[in-house]
């Protein structure tokens, strides 16, 4: 009976911790759906353009085959193609620099010629190697087409390098890292004070509560940043991370951010009143944030529900100023929708959370 009547009052602690009890079930569950298709699936609806600067039969027939050919995965194309004239390779190339296409095919005036007459001839096919799946997807689409015709050569020029799975994979860890690292580690610190009484003898000190919330950011802006640089040394080092863009600006967005989640993890931690609960509450927000927001997949292989989702999440953002910088190599103007964005989330949570803090303590 007495046992009967410890684990009765157990329980009733537990279902009086509403920031736990609801995480605590609801978390397996994302775990489980996010995880079976954020880590599965395959490349839908990628955009190819088609430049065609040939008017013979023979780049007619290819261009058919290619927009009845492209494969469906349940029910969607796996590649959406899109047909022009008259582009340069440079100018295909800021097409992709610019996120407007995966991938540029690039048939030559004499294709038509050369094929009549029975003589080689060549294809270039340009794609956004920072994405390695996808652009693996579809030089193998183009190759496959292309095996039939034994006299033309598909020329795929590497754009920005020599790049592997680890190249698309660095930057997404990297944003990962400290997003959860920062909202963690601010949440759990408050959320472990209020629980044992730190904070409330901290305030009762001369120290003032902004000056409270100001040394946790920095201390988070410093350990932050430097996590980062060492992942990316690290990678550099160790795997031959390619490294194209600027530290200054990969410093800029990884500050944003950083402040956006100290902001997090501050309005988070206001809602708990222990270390438990934060980190049911923790898990269930930042977790799932790993499988939805394309850090090891890209997210066209993901379903369209998952991929509205992980527009509404800063970690998205964040992953992909960090690719385009780091990969790509593009400057500030290439980032700046991302950056606003990122911006807007840091003003918002930490404007937030101060304000909340500072009613709680």
């Amino acid at each position: 009976m007495d046992s009967l009547i410890v684990a009765k009052k157990e329980f009733k602690v537990l279902f009086r911790k509403k920031w736990l009890v609801i995480p605590l079930f609801l978390f397996p569950i994302i775990m489980i759906v996010f995880f079976g298709y954020g880590m599965g699936g395959t490349v839908k609806n990628s955009p190819i353009l088609i430049v065609n600067d040939d008017t013979g039969r023979a780049s007619s027939s290819l261009i058919q085959e290619i927009g009845s050919y492209t494969p469906k995965y349940d029910g969607n194309p796996m590649f959406s193609v899109t047909y022009t004239k008259d582009m340069s390779q440079s100018e295909a190339e800021s097409k992709i620099n610019d996120g407007l296409y995966k991938g540029v095919l690039l048939i030559p005036h004499n294709y038509s010629d050369s094929i009549a007459k029975n003589e080689s001839t060549s294809l270039t096919l340009l794609t956004d190697s920072s994405d390695t799946t996808t652009s693996q997807t579809i030089s193998n689409f183009i190759r496959q087409l292309l095996s039939k015709t034994g006299s033309v050569i598909l020329n795929i020029p590497n754009i920005y390098g020599n790049l592997e799975y680890l190249d698309f994979l660095t930057p997404g860890v990297i944003a990962l890292t400290v997003f959860m690292g920062s909202v963690a580690t601010t949440g759990s610190a408050i959320a472990g004070e209020k629980e044992d009484g730190t904070l409330i003898r901290m305030l009762m000190t001369p120290i003032s509560k902004r000056s409270v919330i100001l040394g946790k950011t920095i201390y988070q802006l410093i350990l932050q940043l430097a996590r980062a640089v060492v992942l990316i040394l690290a990678a550099f080092l160790l795997v031959g991370f390619h490294m194209n863009g600027s530290w200054l600006l990969i410093s800029l967005v990884l500050v944003i951010f950083t402040l956006g989640g100290v902001g997090m993890g501050i309005v988070m931690s206001s809602r708990v009143e222990d270390m438990e609960s934060f980190f049911q509450l923790n898990m269930l927000i930042t977790m799932p944030s790993m499988f939805v927001t394309g850090v090891f997949f890209p997210l066209s292989s993901v379903p369209d529900w998952m991929r509205y989702i992980a527009y509404c999440l800063p970690l998205t953002y964040a992953i992909d100023a960090m690719r385009t910088i780091m990969i790509k190599g593009q400057g500030l103007h290439a980032v700046s929708n991302d950056l606003i964005i990122l911006t807007l989330f840091a003003i918002v949570t930490f404007t937030l959370g101060v304000h909340l803090f500072r009613r709680e303590a």
